[in-house]
């Protein structure tokens, strides 16, 4: 039997590229998916309190259980930081940070009665090596990473996972439906790596209980590189603006 098999997951932001390709591969894997964004049926905005707490008492209702969790809702703001408005900066932060978290809030207790769980929190590789131009986006992505650092420690020994994912440059919609203030078009010309390449590292990670993976070979190279000679990239990241 699969280690997945008829696992409860809950997967925000499950409609499109990244999280739609990992509600695929959990599904394909025996788990009993539960999808949750804006465009699902019934909708769920994890901005809503209401939203988050009627998903996790439907999921019980349906599944009795919730084994696994993955914060996947996101959004891109790309902009020099003396241009931000500050509500376009709360709304980033309440998507990408404060979103994850009310899941978290509601779905912990839950995993601590069952004795484990999986929490899962899409962050980046831009959540260890900031960029310029996207400095909200990099701060929502950092937080969520320091998030799960603490959480890992506050839950050791009690059967629950705090699993963090950093993707690079993942070809999907979110870089077409990103805030640009200038109108620029995508961020790159070239194509990204697959989401299904980043939804099988998910599934990966949770199988083999992975504290943290990062993706790309660039992007696994910044982290690196960021930890031993910051100057470094920062050099090598103002010259490729």
């Amino acid at each position: 039997m699969s280690a997945m098999e008829n696992k409860v997951v809950i997967i925000t932001g499950a409609t499109s590229g990244i999280g739609l390709a990992t509600a695929r591969a959990f599904t394909a894997a025996g788990a009993q998916v539960v999808p949750a964004s804006r465009h699902s049926t019934p909708p769920c905005d994890v901005t809503k309190d209401d939203d988050v707490r009627q998903l996790v008492e439907r999921t019980l209702t349906e599944h009795s259980r919730i084994d696994i969790l993955i914060n996947n809702a996101g959004a891109g703001l790309r902009a020099p930081l003396v241009d931000v408005k500050p509500e376009d900066a709360r709304q980033m932060m309440e998507l990408n940070f404060f979103g994850a978290l009310r899941c978290i809030k509601v779905v912990l207790p839950v995993m601590q009665r069952q004795g484990g769980g999986q929490i899962v929190n899409i962050s980046s590789v831009i959540g260890v090596v900031a960029t310029p131009r996207n400095s909200m986006y990099c701060a929502s992505k950092f937080a969520l990473r320091a998030l799960s650092d603490a959480l890992r420690m506050e839950l050791h020994g009690t059967g629950i996972d705090v699993i963090s994912i950093l993707p690079g440059y993942t070809d999907t919609p979110f870089f077409d439906q990103m805030i640009r203030y200038d109108g620029s078009p995508r961020l790159s010309p070239f194509r990204g790596q697959s989401p299904d390449k980043v939804a099988r590292a998910i599934l990966n990670a949770c199988r083999r209980r992975k504290r943290e993976v990062a993706l790309t070979a660039p992007g696994i190279l910044g982290c690196w590189v960021q930890r031993f000679a910051p100057a470094l990239i920062e050099l090598s990241l103002r010259r490729s603006v």
